[in-house]
């Protein structure tokens, strides 16, 4: 079920990829640039600039006529006076221009100190996500057993991790998608980086590698509940539908990429559920990694702060909300680490308890029992 769960959705990502790529009639050399207020840089373009709004010098209007080679291009400084983000665009009366495809991006920030010091950051809760799969990876290994480790978690995790792969990598390197982002946001920050890219293609990478143990090694009784697998089929089930109606053009691409992320944030807010009840019931967080939870406390913790660091640097506040998903699962994931730190080390600590293998009794968290639905 998990691998059917990880090809719908990859198929899906292939469909909206394949059907995002557009053209430009006119080139800017380079398409974005990133300076501080102050800094001058040039390059490359052919066109009439739009009104820059303060945030640059201003810029004289440039004719070209195409008569000569010479008369195709021209170089041009650009200086920050402010920080924020521009959208240049062109004008002709002879070819059509449009002002979502041909433009070029200006990022202006407050500091490169503070530029070098976000992608530190970011590159943190990367890492500290990515090694927080594997401790429990290394604990199944080591225990050759998976109780204790719910499988409704498990379930629910790959679906999520792979949506929010879905929408990191589209958002990343589609053009058109990217064009839609900034066209609702024009001054805003694309809210996907590399990281995040790489980051959510290994999680899927990680979950893919858990749930094999978990048909390989020792497990008991355990199950995915009837509840979980319902969710994760009316999951699956909204997103096909929805890719369908976007590639009908009866829905926006950026549009579709959130109910993606919004698949990821409500997952999220679900999949902690099981295992947090299981660990009440069985009075013990016995086979559940707290080695993953304290990695994932600090990556939800430098991941807001990354974002609050990028708005500060480009005077860009309304840009954290430009990506849901992503503030939302930092939040998330902090609440329910420290829940679980609370088990571990105050409700359940191993040394005040006798310590013993649990297996799943027939009466008790079988796959006919519902950890989700959370009745005593």
């Amino acid at each position: 079920m998990h691998l059917t769960y990880l090809s719908v959705i990859f198929f899906l990502f292939l469909l909206i990829n394949f059907t995002t790529q557009d053209t430009s009639v006119i080139s800017f050399q380079p398409s974005s640039i990133s300076i501080v207020t102050g800094e001058n840089k040039s390059f490359l373009y052919d066109g009439k600039l739009d009104n820059v709004h303060g945030y640059i010098n201003s810029i004289p209007n440039i004719t070209f006529t195409n008569e000569t080679i010479d008369d195709r291009s021209q170089f041009i400084t650009i200086t920050g006076r402010r920080p924020g983000h521009l959208v240049l665009t062109a004008q002709s009366s002879q070819i059509n221009i449009s002002s979502l495809v041909d433009f070029l991006l200006i990022d202006i920030a407050r500091s490169h100190v503070l530029n070098i010091f976000i992608q530190i950051v970011g590159w943190i809760y990367f890492l500290a996500w990515s090694v927080s799969f594997y401790p429990q990876i290394i604990l199944n290994f080591r225990r050759r057993s998976v109780i204790g480790l719910n499988f409704d978690f498990l379930s629910l995790n790959i679906l999520g991790h792979t949506s929010y792969a879905v929408f990191n990598i589209v958002l990343y390197t589609s053009s058109k998608v990217q064009r839609q982002y900034f066209a609702q946001h024009p001054h805003g920050v694309l809210p996907v980086l590399l990281n995040d890219v790489i980051f959510s293609g290994h999680a899927v990478f990680a979950c893919s590698v858990t749930i094999i143990q978990s048909l390989i090694y020792e497990r008991g009784n355990q199950r995915v509940s009837y509840v979980a697998r319902a969710l994760g089929a009316v999951g699956v089930v909204f997103l096909l539908i929805s890719t369908i109606i976007s590639l009908s053009n009866h829905l926006p691409t950026l549009t579709l990429l959130y109910f993606f992320s919004y698949v990821k944030l409500a997952i999220t807010i679900l999949k902690y559920c099981p295992q947090a009840w299981m660990n009440y019931k069985r009075k013990s967080t016995e086979g559940w990694s707290i080695g993953n939870i304290l990695l994932d406390f600090t990556g939800g913790v430098f991941s807001l702060l990354q974002m609050f660091l990028l708005s500060s640097n480009y005077s860009d506040w309304t840009s954290i909300f430009g990506s849901p998903t992503k503030l939302g699962l930092g939040l998330l994931t902090i609440l329910f680490d420290i829940l679980f730190i609370t088990q571990h080390y105050v409700l359940y600590r191993p040394n005040l308890q006798y310590t013993k293998r649990i297996n799943m009794s027939n009466n008790e968290f079988n796959d006919k029992t519902s950890i989700i639905s959370m009745k005593a």
